[in-house]
């Protein structure tokens, strides 16, 4: 069963600005390498909504660690739905942080 995945406008923004940090820092090649890999997480997600673990108060908020690179992907299941609710960097601390809106 594949369900819809959907970014929020904060997940974009920090794809976003991952992409450009890594591009200044590292170069295109690991910028395009790490971008590929969030969408690739986030057709896992899509295949499977529950690959991740609890995260935060809400039993719908979950977290997936990107392999090979320093972030997480949070996100809440809703149904057939997933939405990806923020990307970061995996020094920073989420449980219970964001909430869903």
């Amino acid at each position: 069963m594949t369900v819809s995945v959907e970014w929020e406008k904060r997940a974009q923004h920090d794809r976003e600005n991952i992409f450009l940090y890594l591009n200044r820092e590292a170069g295109a090649l690991v910028a395009i390498a790490a971008d590929e890999r969030l969408a690739g997480m986030a057709a896992i997600l899509a295949e499977n909504p529950l690959a991740g673990v609890k995260a935060g108060r809400s039993a719908r908020q979950r977290k997936l660690v990107v392999p090979h690179f320093p972030f997480i992907i949070v996100y809440a299941t809703e149904n057939k739905n997933v939405r990806i609710l923020r990307v970061l960097h995996t020094s920073r601390k989420i449980a219970g942080r964001y909430s869903q809106s």
